[in-house]
């Protein structure tokens, strides 16, 4: 046999022998540990968590509303349900501080005089979930489910962690944040909103700008899942939690609340009088604004 042809079968027999020794005493592969969940509570008392991973916060409530003017789209259990699309039992607070713990930046709120300076602060999408008549899980852009009054036209703009304001009563030194008055995702501008929309939208009753979309609004208490989600400019090619064009549903790792594993949250009657919004309730001569520090955030 020529030489070169033992060569060449000596060759490929060592490069079989080699492969299958690497292959024996390779060691085997490891099992990759599922990683561990980001997703803390921010209260004992309050269905309201932050997922540090997915940068986002997220709270449970219900529909409150699905008809008539909105000055909200959220507000505060027990406070002003009669214009709001969905109540979610928490604290405006809770729901700051855990904005501030996946790291948005807090803005300023609207300012009416000497002339008008909308809302600023982090951009934040909102969206909601819930299951629908077959138990099927649905979410949906809460922008969808507001439109400009008298119109199909939805709105248009996402809202703006504006942060509201502590109020500081000098007499005794209390401190409130005074989103606590129910003002948590506004579609009027409030001086005292967490979120505001970076426009200009009346408060007066009569020229309110937005409504809600009542054919695209589950029944009223049904259970809903609110996720406020920062829309980070950096880095540039970040990718939110959410599809803002195409949102899916996100099971994990919460389930969606049952209807019959919590009570029906309780409507107070519809306010007499609209709530001042540029000034605290006390005189002003008495009290001092300054806006929450970051060392708020729940840790």
């Amino acid at each position: 046999m020529p030489t070169f042809r033992i060569a060449a079968i000596c060759l490929v027999f060592s490069g079989i022998v080699s492969v299958a020794g690497a292959q024996t005493d390779a060691p085997p592969a490891e099992k990759k540990t599922p990683e561990k969940s980001q997703v803390r509570k921010l209260s004992d008392q309050h269905p309201i968590w932050f997922d540090r991973g997915r940068k986002m916060v997220i709270a449970d409530g219900e529909i409150c509303l699905r008809k008539g003017t909105l000055e909200m789209f959220a507000c505060l259990q027990g406070t002003k349900e009669h214009e709001s699309i969905v109540s979610l039992p928490v604290k405006a607070m809770m729901v700051h501080a855990g904005l501030i713990a996946i790291g948005a930046k807090q803005g300023t709120p609207v300012k009416f005089s000497p002339e008008f300076k909308p809302a600023t602060g982090e951009e934040i999408a909102i969206y909601v979930q819930w299951k629908d008549d077959q138990g099927k899980t649905q979410i949906a852009n809460a922008r969808d489910w507001v439109r400009k009054s008298g119109t199909d036209d939805t709105l248009d703009t996402n809202w703006v962690f504006a942060g509201s304001y502590l109020w500081t009563d000098e007499r005794t030194g209390e401190k409130v944040y005074t989103a606590e008055g129910g003002d948590l995702i506004c579609v009027s501008n409030f001086m005292t909103a967490t979120l505001d929309l970076p426009i200009e939208s009346s408060q007066e009753n009569a020229t309110l700008n937005f409504e809600a979309f009542t054919d695209r609004i589950p029944a009223e208490g049904t259970k809903v899942r609110v996720f406020f989600v920062p829309k980070f400019k950096k880095p540039a090619d970040a990718k939110p939690p959410i599809d803002e064009a195409d949102p899916q549903p996100i099971e994990k790792p919460m389930p969606m609340p049952k209807a019959e594993e919590e009570k029906p949250m309780e409507k107070p009657a519809a306010a007499t009088e609209k709530q001042e919004t540029e000034k605290p309730a006390a005189d002003q001569s008495e009290t001092t604004e300054e806006s929450p520090k970051e060392d708020t955030a729940a840790e």
